[in-house]
Parts: C-alpha cells; sequence; structure tokens
C-alpha cells in the first residue's frame, strides 16, 4: 500500500494534534503518556512527530520524539493503527524518526513502549536492545491531609545549595542538570518539606490535563525510614486536589526499593514502562 510520511515540529497544529488523539482512541490501552500527548501543542516543547498518511488521507500511524531536558537526549515512542500492522509502517515510522534526530543532531536517544511482546519483538528487529524499566503508579487526588507535626510543605524559595547537596545524597552528581532543569523551565514547580527549617524531601511537579505529575522525588538520606518520604506523597496528592487534579502519578524503576513507599502513600502499578537503546550505543 503507497503510504505517505511528514514530519512536523512541536508544537503541531490544531488538526493533527487532533487527528493523532483520534488515533490513539482506537486503543484499549491508554497511550498518551508514553506517546507525549500532553506536550504536543507547547510552545516549550522541544521535539517532533512523524506521521503515516494512508492515500486516503487518514491517520494510521505516528511517532512522536521529545528532548524531555533540552539536553539533546530524546525519547520515542511509536504506535500504528491495529488494521494496518504488519505493512512495514512502524520501520518507516522509525526510519522518520531516525531522520529527524539527524537533523537536530540528537546525542542520544532511546524508545519507549508500554510493556507488550510484539513491541519488544519491533525494536529488536531494529537493532535495539532492553535497557531498564519503570513502573508508572497513580493515585486519587486527596481532599485533605496533615503533615506530621514539626513539618511543613513549601515552594522553593531558591534555597539552591542546600536542595543540591540533599539531590546529590540521594541520588548522585549527574541529578545537578535535572535541578537545574527544574529550576528553570516554565511549568515545573519544586517543593520542598522541611523539618525544623532544614529541607527534609522534594520534588518536582508538572501539571497536565488532569493528572499532577511528581519527578525528582527525592528524601534526605539521614532522614530515611521515618515516615517523611510516605508523609511528603500524600501531601502530593493533598496538592493535586487543591490543583484540582483528579490523581497523581510518578514513575519509578523497577528496582528502586522506594516502590514500597509510594504503595504506602497509596499509589497503585498502571502499566509497566521499557526502554530501549541502541545496541551499538552499548
Amino acid at each position: 500500500m503507497n503510504v505517505s510520511l511528514s514530519i512536523d515540529s512541536f508544537p503541531l497544529d490544531k488538526e493533527i494534534a487532533r487527528d493523532m488523539h483520534n488515533l490513539l482512541g482506537e486503543f484499549p490501552i491508554d497511550y498518551n503518556t508514553v506517546m507525549n500527548a500532553p506536550v504536543w501543542q507547547k510552545s516549550d516543547a522541544k521535539g517532533f512527530a512523524v506521521l503515516a498518511y494512508a492515500e486516503n488521507g487518514d491517520l494510521i500511524g505516528f511517532a512522536t520524539c521529545l528532548d524531555i531536558m533540552g539536553l539533546h537526549h530524546y525519547e520515542w515512542s511509536a504506535i500504528v493503527h491495529p488494521d494496518f500492522r504488519r505493512k512495514g509502517i512502524g520501520t518507516a515510522l522509525a526510519d522518520g524518526v531516525s531522520f529527524g534526530l539527524r537533523q537536530r543532531e540528537a546525542e542520544s536517544e532511546l524508545a519507549v513502549l508500554i510493556e507488550d511482546k510484539n513491541a519488544s519483538a519491533f525494536l529488536e528487529s531494529l537493532g535495539y536492545g532492553a535497557d531498564f524499566k519503570e513502573i508508572l503508579l497513580g493515585a486519587p487526588a486527596l481532599e485533605s491531609e496533615e503533615l506530621p507535626e514539626g513539618l511543613s510543605f513549601m515552594p522553593y524559595g531558591g534555597e539552591q545549595a542546600e536542595l543540591t547537596a540533599l539531590l546529590v545524597a540521594a541520588f548522585d552528581e549527574e541529578v545537578v542538570p535535572f535541578l537545574a532543569h527544574n529550576i528553570e523551565e516554565a511549568g515545573r514547580d519544586i517543593w520542598l518539606m522541611k523539618k525544623d527549617g532544614r529541607i527534609t524531601a522534594t520534588a518536582a511537579f508538572v501539571s497536565e490535563e488532569d493528572a499532577l505529575w511528581v519527578t525528582s522525588f527525592a528524601v534526605d538520606p539521614k532522614e530515611q525510614g521515618k515516615g517523611y518520604g510516605q508523609a511528603f506523597l500524600r501531601w502530593c496528592r493533598y496538592h493535586a486536589f487543591l490543583e484540582g487534579k483528579n490523581q497523581v502519578l510518578l514513575d519509578v524503576d523497577t528496582t528502586n526499593e522506594a516502590i514500597r513507599v509510594y504503595e504506602k502513600a497509596g499509589f497503585l502499578p498502571i502499566n509497566t514502562i521499557e526502554y530501549w537503546k541502541r545496541k551499538e550505543e552499548g
């Protein structure tokens, strides 16, 4: 069959975004998150879409590729209408992604998918190998919540040195560019939980439609095991309610022992996200 491809940079126009949303609606699984749907029309989004059209002009597949942190590291995913699979459209979309990445001089890339045997086999056929997995967790917003005595919850107020020290202690030096991104990027709000004036826990919030995303969550290693992480996460659910959101979403590496903390705070698994890297990248 004859298929035409086009590449459009973000932000996408209303008609293209509408067609993409309509195609997503053909699937029983919610692909909005993995396909980066919330950012398609954002003016500051750094990325592009590869679109596959049938001869009659219908959109039958697309890929999206996003530079989430503005560091020339892209994550991409693709879907094809169920009626048009096994016709080479997925491979054509992947080729379009590769072309777009070369145009933008991308330094690295990861292919992202919701755990699925067929999708995994497809990426293996393209020369990708599984890199790591994350669990997407969600919890409903809370209408009320109180922090334990002695703790306070507040927006970031310029405590960069103290916050950097906490994040490096919780992760490593590689977290520093992510902190800078969270401070500088519009639409990202850093919140702190303090005890006796010192930062005990932190996270960045990103508002997307009816959900509040929590990212860069960390608890001071010296204060771990005292219930502060659970208290912070429950307060995030209350903050989501105050912001008019229905749920809180976050993802965590499947090997991270902190999953138990999330579950105790009321978060349940939604699906497993796999990240794949080109084998020649190591």
